[in-house]
């Protein structure tokens, strides 16, 4: 299968489903991390995008939108179909689209403008645990990943993220970590990730 992930900033898809993108890797599956915007230190964010995509085995597009013009409009949804033209999705996840960052919520909206005629599976994940403020809405967990065997490969690919961890020190390790243990705890596995399910294609 072709996986597409799609990530707000640096960090976002490997702090929330690093997991599960190890998961897919390391069974065959081709994964793309595209990347929608770097906000500040650029090139060594850039860098530390490529560092960490390859940890997870996954292959890494950076968009390079403007995060000053990242507006829910037709040149940015523009932008998300020349990506899913291009890779041809059977799979999509896209970020939590109440989060109250706004650049979650454009690329949230835009992904499902561009994901509205084509056949691929959808899902968000979670908002980010240090990122997102007070929203009047809930994260819905439907679908639950066990990644207690990839999750050793996660940790390593946030690592890679020098100037996220410079920021927020051994916390922000410290709580993607206890939220996985709480998810895992809820089916009975030591690390689980969750996602809300937006459109689940299949055939029987």
């Amino acid at each position: 299968m072709k996986i597409l992930v799609f990530s707000p900033h640096p960090d976002d898809a490997e702090a929330q489903m690093g997991g599960t993108i190890a998961r897919y890797t390391r069974q065959g599956h081709e994964v793309l991390i595209s990347l929608a915007t770097i906000p500040n230190n650029k090139e060594a964010r850039r860098k530390e995008s490529e560092e960490s995509s390859a940890i997870l085995g996954a292959r890494l597009n950076i968009m390079d939108l403007d995060p000053q013009e990242l507006v829910f409009n037709r040149r940015t949804v523009g932008a998300f179909d020349d990506v899913i033209r291009d890779f041809s999705p059977d799979v999509v996840y896209t970020c939590w689209v109440y989060g109250s960052h706004q650049d979650h919520q454009v690329v949230a909206q835009s992904t499902f403008a561009s994901t509205r005629k084509n056949h691929c599976s959808l899902y968000m994940y979670e908002p980010a645990a240090l990122s997102t403020g007070p929203t009047p809405f809930t994260f819905r967990p439907q679908l639950f990943i066990d990644v207690t065997d990839t999750f050793d490969i996660k940790i390593k690919s946030l690592l890679a993220h020098r100037t996220q961890v410079k920021d927020c020190q051994k916390q922000w390790i410290d709580i993607i970590t206890a939220r996985s243990l709480y998810l895992g705890f809820q089916i009975h596995v030591k690390y689980a990730e969750a996602f809300e399910v937006v459109k689940e294609t299949g055939s029987f």
